[in-house]
């Protein structure tokens, strides 16, 4: 198989839905309960958790939480630099949540909760995330959310 350079999208997003959902913080905050069952935080995948920003602001009035990942430059020869961006969003309805741990919103938590997992983890390129910037905006005047960008070099292609 060739190598290609855009094949860590894929691979980053992958890894980013299977440590999502893993997560028991995460997906009990999703879900809105503590103690639930694995197939329940499956079911997360493409309904709350997507790897691509959607808001469907006419059907459900839930928490989402949304990623995608580019290259945006290749410095060198050998390395390509990787960006994740992170989306937690809340209606206006539901922004209060309370966590023993954690201070804020219902977004303000979850970002923080993801902030977390990503900065613990050796799973995406060449050391740790770094952690950009971090920001607020108001969707459709119901959805109130974080965005999140984080930032890693890594190997320009791999095989």
């Amino acid at each position: 198989m060739k190598k290609s350079i855009i094949n860590d999208i894929g691979l980053y997003k992958t890894r980013l839905l299977s440590m999502l959902t893993e997560d028991a913080d995460i997906c009990g905050l999703l879900l809105n309960k503590e103690e639930f069952t694995q197939e329940e935080a499956d079911s997360l995948l493409y309904s709350r958790i997507f790897p691509y920003l959607y808001i469907n602001t006419q059907a459900d009035n839930e928490t989402c939480l949304c990623f995608e990942v580019d290259v945006p430059q290749i410095p060198t020869g050998m390395i390509k630099d990787m960006k994740i961006t992170v989306w937690s969003y809340s209606p206006l309805t539901q922004m209060q949540y309370e966590k023993d741990g954690y201070l804020g919103t219902r977004p303000d938590i979850l970002a923080d909760m993801i902030e977390r997992k990503l900065h613990a983890s050796s799973q995406f390129g060449i050391g740790q995330l770094r952690l950009e910037s971090v920001t607020s905006n108001v969707l459709d005047n119901r959805y109130y959310g974080r965005q999140m960008l984080f930032t890693v070099p890594d190997f320009k292609t791999k095989g």
